[in-house]
């Protein structure tokens, strides 16, 4: 049975299904971007008894419980979704690590790939000589954490989100109302979004960059997640972004995590050597597939 549930609703049995996916594939199926988007009636939710899949603004994701597959189930609802999905604008879709049933299924579909993501993990044994590593922080900045209700701060790091992830799909086209929605969930904790604010010179008083960690903690684990680190172009160059990622590493140390992970591109060549000398190491690998407008897979 498939049916459609109301746009902002992600209900109990397909909250399962994705907790299900995440504990046997050893990672989220679906992005906070997307269960966001469905929370402000961006996107919408497909069900049926086994699977669940989530489109809208030229984005679909597609979930199968882990029991239930091999059964054709996947291929029937990518089938559903792409019935009442405009053609003539592009669609894209994710597949999560090494997933050959995931790619032959959007292959036979017309998507074709265009962009990896990587997920890198430091081992929690290495984080204090991670952090003694660290490039300080240069003179003339200074970081505190987010203050709740602090509307000047918030709309400061919607502008240098903006300008740090410009060429970025998704991260770079945050509004404010997405970090409202991002302060307001369970895992948020204000003293884990770090803000470094110029204090000298001709932007004294401007926010320059940021580092947010994500943390959860479930019965048996924490993991901390380097959620985003975004540097505005004025002050590119000049270390900062480094000195945020070990102001990201001390952050972590606090939380004792038994999991340190963070997403980045694959093609961000910068970043990728940043996080590698740090003590990162690629753990998994995830293509981003693109079926254009008027395709007829």
């Amino acid at each position: 049975m498939t049916q459609a549930t109301h746009p902002t609703e992600i209900t109990a049995h397909a909250r399962e299904i994705l907790s299900e996916a995440t504990r046997f594939d050893g990672t989220p199926p679906v992005s906070d971007q997307a269960l966001l988007a469905v929370a402000q009636g961006h996107r919408q939710v497909i069900e049926q008894d086994d699977a669940i899949g989530i489109i809208g603004e030229g984005e679909l994701d597609l979930v199968v419980r882990p029991t239930a597959r091999g059964n054709g189930i996947g291929g029937s609802l990518l089938h559903s979704l792409l019935s009442h999905e405009d053609r003539t604008v592009e669609l894209r879709a994710w597949a999560h690590g090494e997933n050959p049933a995931a790619t032959a299924l959007l292959r036979g579909a017309g998507f074709a790939p265009v962009r990896e993501l990587l997920r890198l993990a430091l081992a929690p044994a290495l984080l204090e000589q991670a952090i003694e590593a660290a490039r300080e922080l240069p003179t003339g900045f200074d970081v505190r954490s987010h203050e709740p209700g602090n509307g000047a701060q918030a709309d400061d790091w919607v502008r240098v989100n903006a300008a740090a992830f410009a060429n970025h799909p998704e991260q770079g086209a945050m509004t404010r109302a997405d970090f409202d929605a991002l302060t307001n969930e369970p895992w948020f904790d204000t003293a884990d979004l770090r803000l470094a604010y110029a204090t000298a010179g001709e932007h004294e008083g401007e926010l320059a960059g940021f580092a947010w960690v994500k943390t959860v903690r479930e019965s048996d684990a924490t993991e901390t997640e380097l959620y985003a680190l975004g540097v505005d172009p004025t002050f590119s160059n000049i270390g900062l972004g480094a000195a945020l990622l070990g102001e990201t590493l001390r952050r972590m140390a606090m939380h004792h995590p038994d999991r340190i992970t963070l997403y980045v591109d694959g093609d961000n060549e910068n970043a990728v050597s940043l996080y590698l000398r740090a003590g990162f190491g690629i753990e998994q690998r995830s293509t981003q597939y693109l079926r254009p407008a008027g395709a007829l897979g």
